[in-house]
């Protein structure tokens, strides 16, 4: 990472400033940040007050709750983040020392894919490397952490492809299927969006080569530093999908897993074109494959792998016929543990 890219990280708007401060996770304290849901609640009232974000800096709790109308437990939570203000500084000049910048919604280099996500998508998001891999062309890959020799040879064959179209890959640092495309995709010498949910400065050692050759970007939208947390890794299986143009699920397992979770999600919110494999696997994953051909997935065969078809030509050919007595929201949070 150069001197150029390290002078870039602190230049953020007065508005990127003020949602780090009111909702991010990057400094260590014990007052509670809001919510997305209360951030968007604050968004809707400025709006009507014609008012950027930036206006909150310095505002007194009166000011917020009289005269802007800002619910009085938010405005109270916010007055208490505000005296963080120093701490943010300083923890925005770590994150500059560590050679990761810092962006959110309010800049221009935010990836604009990720706003397909509306409400869902990461309020700030860091990352290492060069965000101009993300493009309107990213694939993802999804599966268990268990994988087979059948998984693998068709995880393998779908990066092949990838590769050869020229299509980046976006991926978790998940152990199985998106482990094992991200390493044949670097051994293809194609590129990565390797998307985190905790350590993030460990896998930017890990992967410092790659990041530094322009191969791979390293993205997370919780503090680096943070450890492993259930809910964050549910909101970075969203997050890939919003990257993605599409998403190839290699196996899942009905009512079990992540992947199944965000799979039947993705599914009704429509985030991405949702591609899953079929007839290719005598595995115990091969069912819930089925169940989401039936949901609405572009079934993938082996022989549409190994042909010269595109994806695009894949998707084309392969349009599903939707039962449409299926209903899509019949899972819980809790069907997801444990995972595959």
């Amino acid at each position: 990472m150069g001197s150029e890219d390290s002078t870039m990280k602190l230049k953020l708007t007065l508005d990127s400033l003020t949602v780090i401060l009111y909702c991010g996770d990057l400094i260590p304290t014990d007052i509670d940040p809001l919510t997305d849901d209360e951030w968007a609640n604050v968004e809707a009232v400025l709006s009507k007050q014609n008012k950027d974000v930036s206006a909150l800096i310095g505002m007194r709790y009166e000011a917020m709750t009289q005269i802007l109308g800002i619910d009085e437990r938010i405005a109270g939570k916010m007055i208490a983040r505000a005296q963080l203000l120093p701490d943010l500084f300083h923890a925005l000049h770590n994150m500059e020392n560590e050679h990761i910048h810092v962006t959110t919604k309010y800049e221009d280099d935010y990836p604009e894919q990720l706003r397909r996500l509306d409400s869902r998508m990461p309020l700030v998001l860091y990352s290492s490397g060069n965000l101009s891999l993300i493009d309107d062309r990213v694939i993802s890959v999804a599966g268990p952490q268990n994988t087979t020799r059948h998984l693998n040879f068709a995880t393998k064959n779908i990066v092949t492809k990838a590769c050869d179209e020229g299509r980046a890959l976006a991926a978790s640092n998940n152990k199985g299927v998106e482990e094992y495309a991200v390493r044949m995709m670097l051994r293809c010498g194609g590129k990565v969006i390797l998307f985190v949910s905790d350590h993030m400065l460990d896998n930017a050692r890990k992967y410092k080569k790659q990041i530094r050759e322009g191969q791979m970007v390293l993205l997370c939208a919780v503090d680096p530093y943070a450890y492993f947390n259930v809910t964050h890794t549910l909101d970075r299986n969203i997050y890939i999908c919003g990257l993605s143009s599409m998403q190839i699920v290699v196996g899942s397992k009905i009512n079990s897993g992540a992947t199944w979770f965000t799979a039947v999600q993705n599914l009704h919110y429509h985030w991405t074109r949702l591609l899953v494999l079929h007839r290719m696997t005598p595995d115990e994953y091969y069912s819930g494959n089925l169940r989401l051909v039936e949901l609405g997935a572009v079934p993938v065969t082996r022989d549409n792998l190994l042909s010269l078809m595109s994806f695009d030509d894949i998707i084309e050919r392969n349009q599903p016929v939707v039962n449409d007595d299926v209903v899509i929201d019949q899972m819980s949070i809790f069907e997801f543990l444990p995972e595959e």
